[in-house]
Parts: structure tokens; C-alpha cells; sequence
């Protein structure tokens, strides 16, 4: 086995994981637990800013340079999954990068139009007062969009998952939580975890959360 998935990686995935689905829980169905679902979305903020800096400054397979790429290679990449031709990747596939950068934009944008929206009776984002009523109700449209196009991306995500692991005897799940994976002889080391760069990450984001607290709601 290799190592792939540093903790700090594995740990933003089920963190974002868990807060995902209390956010969708509580923004449709539970109006009792707005408050949380505002508190719920304060963390959800660090959490991205925490993924983008660990995305620059993190191991290996955690940053960024190591899985961006092109749409037309996402696509080329799913033709070949299909045609049994798919090269194998230790990190992130194309198909699975394109995921993941457009579920952290969407989650970008789903938190900040959250900052800015106000369910017009009782709760207000902390940045409401700032922003003019033409942009709180197009943060409010937009908070609502972005919450379905996340739901269906985020089941595409599950289902993708699903049909790797049956396609290539891979198991992403359990890799995501042990961080190791089948070693085929040919990874890229992951490389050590930089102490001083992980604190500043945490540090920042923590900070970040911390100032979205002290503010009323």
C-alpha cells in the first residue's frame, strides 16, 4: 500500500461531508434549525478556505497543481473509462478533479450569497445590511440555485464513486479514510506534511470562522 491522502485531507472530506448534509437538512426541511444552519455555514466557510490554502501548501495529492486540468480531458477521460482504455491516477482523475474544483466554487459561491441572503422573517445573513436589496435578492435566488445544482453534482459524485470502484476494483471509500491505496509501483510520493504550513492553514481559517461568529445574526 501507498500513502495518498494526508490527514488533513481526509479529515476536510468527512468534516465537509457531515456539514453538507445538515445544511441541506436544515435549509429544506427544518426551519427550527436555522440558526445552526447558519453557525453550520460559518464552518463550512473555513473548511473551503482551509481546502484552497492546503490546495496550495499541502502533500502531493492534496494541492492542486497535481489534478487540475481541462474539461476536454475530464470528458476524454470518462470515453475511456467506458472503452476500458482509462489510465489509472494514484490522486484524482481528470473526471474526478473536474468534480471536485467545480464543488468547491459552488460551495464558494453557496456560502457567500448565504452571507448576504435573508429568509425575509426572522434571519439575515451577517453581511445583509451591507449590500443593497438588489443584490440580497440575487444572493437569495442564487442561495436556492446553487443549493439544487450542489445536490445533484454531490449524487453524481456518489454515483461516480460507485461505478470506479465496481469498474476498477479500486476502493476510494476506504481510501479516503485510511489514505492508502494499492501501490502498482509507479506513485508519486506523497511527500511529508509541513507543520508550520498546516498551522497557518488552520490558523487563517480558524481565524476566518471566528470573525463571521462575532458577528450578529
Amino acid at each position: 500500500m501507498v500513502k495518498i491522502w494526508d490527514l488533513p485531507t481526509r479529515i476536510f472530506h468527512w468534516v465537509l461531508v457531515a456539514l453538507f448534509t445538515f445544511l441541506i437538512y436544515s435549509g429544506r426541511w427544518d426551519d427550527s434549525l436555522m440558526q445552526w444552519h447558519f453557525y453550520s455555514g460559518y464552518a463550512l466557510s473555513g473548511l473551503i478556505l482551509f481546502r484552497v490554502l492546503w490546495g496550495i501548501f499541502g502533500t502531493h495529492y492534496a494541492r492542486f497543481c497535481s489534478f487540475i486540468t481541462s474539461p476536454i480531458q475530464g470528458i476524454s477521460y470518462l470515453k475511456a473509462t467506458f472503452t476500458g482504455k482509462a489510465k489509472h491516477f494514484y490522486g484524482h482523475n481528470p473526471a474526478g478533479a473536474m468534480m471536485v474544483i467545480m464543488l468547491i466554487l459552488l460551495l464558494m459561491l453557496q456560502v457567500a450569497s448565504g452571507l448576504i441572503t435573508s429568509d425575509e422573517i426572522l434571519w439575515e445573513g451577517p453581511f445583509y445590511a451591507s449590500v443593497s436589496d438588489e443584490l440580497a435578492s440575487l444572493g437569495a435566488e442564487t442561495h436556492h440555485l446553487v443549493q439544487s445544482i450542489l445536490v445533484y453534482l454531490v449524487g453524481f459524485h456518489i454515483l461516480g464513486v460507485i461505478l470506479h470502484s465496481i469498474l476498477f476494483k479500486e476502493k476510494l471509500v476506504s481510501a479516503m479514510v485510511t489514505g492508502k491505496k494499492k501501490d502498482l509501483g509507479n506513485a508519486t510520493p506523497r511527500g511529508a506534511i509541513n507543520p508550520i504550513a498546516l498551522t497557518l492553514c488552520i490558523a487563517i481559517s480558524a481565524g476566518w470562522v471566528y470573525y463571521l461568529f462575532s458577528l450578529p445574526v
